[in-house]
């Protein structure tokens, strides 16, 4: 139970950073992290 609930609280905390960043940063920033996002999604997936 435990494990579950530094989960739930690390989860929580990068929602709220993303939160704040979301008010201060421009949505070109944005883009820019979903593409890089991407990319490591891509690399992970492919080297499974």
């Amino acid at each position: 139970m435990k494990k579950r609930t530094n989960r739930l609280g690390l989860l929580l905390l990068i929602a709220g950073v993303l939160v704040i960043l979301a008010l201060v940063l421009p949505s070109t920033f944005w883009w820019f992290a979903l593409g890089i996002i991407l990319i490591a999604a891509g690399i992970c997936i492919c080297r499974r």
